[in-house]
């Protein structure tokens, strides 16, 4: 089998830090954790998700190295029909705030220089959405070789 991508490497290390965010009831539930897109919630879904989404990078060459700054968005998101629906998403983005930004800033050794954290900005919700949410991006710089993932 081969060896997972460098840039996979990196999103499951984040994803492996968001699988330690719970609700705050008594059953320690995890939200559901999406990858690649924003989830609609529908009605036999839980109250609130998070989605990881990976934006475009910007590459640079240097001879046959490639550097890449990876933004990876952690999106926090609730159903639009709970009685308060941003503070459960903004309770869910500082739990996933939390998870993220931990002493390792490299993730064990996976990025060249230390994870960032870059803008925090509100979902945009089309009219009829059952969702509201709230992202945060973090640039996961890395480098890696040409023609090795």
């Amino acid at each position: 089998m081969a060896t997972a991508s460098r840039r996979q490497q990196i999103l499951e290390a984040f994803r492996d830090r968001l699988l330690a965010v719970t609700t705050d009831d008594d059953f320690e539930r995890r939200p559901t954790l999406f990858l690649g897109e924003t989830p609609p919630l529908g009605p036999d879904d839980p109250d609130t998700a998070i989605a990881i989404v990976v934006q475009d990078t910007e590459p640079q060459y240097q001879g046959v190295n490639v550097f890449e700054s990876l933004p990876i968005e952690i999106q926090a998101i609730a159903k639009a029909d709970l009685d308060q629906p941003w503070l459960a998403a903004e309770d869910i983005l500082g739990r996933c705030i939390a998870a993220i930004e931990l002493e390792d800033r490299t993730l064990g050794g996976l990025v060249t220089r230390k994870i960032d954290v870059g803008p925090t900005r509100t979902l945009p919700r089309e009219e009829g959405s059952t969702t509201v949410g709230i992202a945060i991006t973090y640039v996961a710089p890395y480098a890696r070789q040409w023609g090795v993932p």
